[in-house]
């Protein structure tokens, strides 16, 4: 299973509308962050979410965090 298709399947698990934040962090010590405000609607997320992704350099990922808006996070670890 490919790093995109195994963080694609955990998210799809949780309601986008719950997300506050995104992290994904590199092998070399680089991150990239996605957050939400809790106005936008489940459209603009999707939306964002699908940009955000296809940025992300997954031969690179090394971490993928999530964090929910009652504090709730998952850390997803690659090892290559």
């Amino acid at each position: 299973m490919s790093k995109r298709s195994l963080v694609e399947g955990v998210l799809s698990l949780l309601d986008i509308e719950d997300i506050e934040k995104l992290k994904a962090e590199y092998y070399n010590g680089d991150e990239s962050k996605l957050s939400f405000d809790e106005s936008q609607n489940e459209v603009e997320r999707v939306a964002m979410l699908a940009e955000w992704l296809d940025s992300i350099n997954w031969k690179f990922l090394e971490e993928f965090k999530i964090e929910i808006y009652d504090g709730t996070k998952y850390k997803i670890k690659f090892c290559d």
